[in-house]
């Protein structure tokens, strides 16, 4: 099969003679697990945001911090949605969790990891990038940002309390 513009015959030669260089296989994706674990991180996340609509912030105790959730943008089809983690004061000197950045494709009913750190979009140039590279990015780092996230909010469904103010006649309890 034909490669369909002379860039994309570039990054396929490039992939190829890497690979061979390397005597290592080129990365591939592997799409529908790919698409499984933004599936479920969809789920995941529709769980910790209840009110997605109308709702701009939410916020969980964890057992050894909180996790923030704040929506950054929203538009018809997609919302970007920060995640921020805070350790506890004994858990500080180790621990720094990250800034996950994720929006959340309401048509695909997806979620996809798209910077840590504020730094994105994770994978920059794409699985054929060379390796060191000045980021110090894999080819999988989508994927593993992906997977890590959701295990980050499977912890808090199972883990997390919702924090919530309950008013009653005018008084906050």
């Amino acid at each position: 099969m034909a490669p369909l513009t002379k860039a994309g015959a570039e990054v396929s030669r490039r992939a190829y003679t890497t690979a061979k260089r390397s005597g290592k296989p080129a990365y591939r994706v592997d799409l529908p697990s790919y698409h499984a674990d933004c599936d479920a991180n969809y789920l995941r996340l529709s769980k910790l945001l209840p009110e997605l609509a109308s709702r701009e912030c939410w916020r969980y105790q964890m057992p050894h911090g909180a996790l923030e959730l704040s929506v950054r943008e929203r538009s018809r089809y997609t919302t970007e949605v920060r995640l921020r983690a805070e350790a506890g004061a004994d858990e500080r000197h180790w621990l720094a969790p990250p800034e996950i950045t994720v929006r959340l494709y309401h048509d695909a009913r997806m979620a996809e990891v798209v910077a840590v750190d504020g730094r994105g979009p994770i994978g920059d140039k794409g699985v054929h990038s060379t390796y060191p590279n000045p980021r110090m990015q894999r080819a999988d780092e989508r994927q593993q940002a992906n997977r890590f996230l959701g295990e980050w909010l499977g912890h808090c469904l199972a883990n997390g309390r919702a924090e919530f103010e309950l008013v009653l006649d005018g008084r906050r309890i």
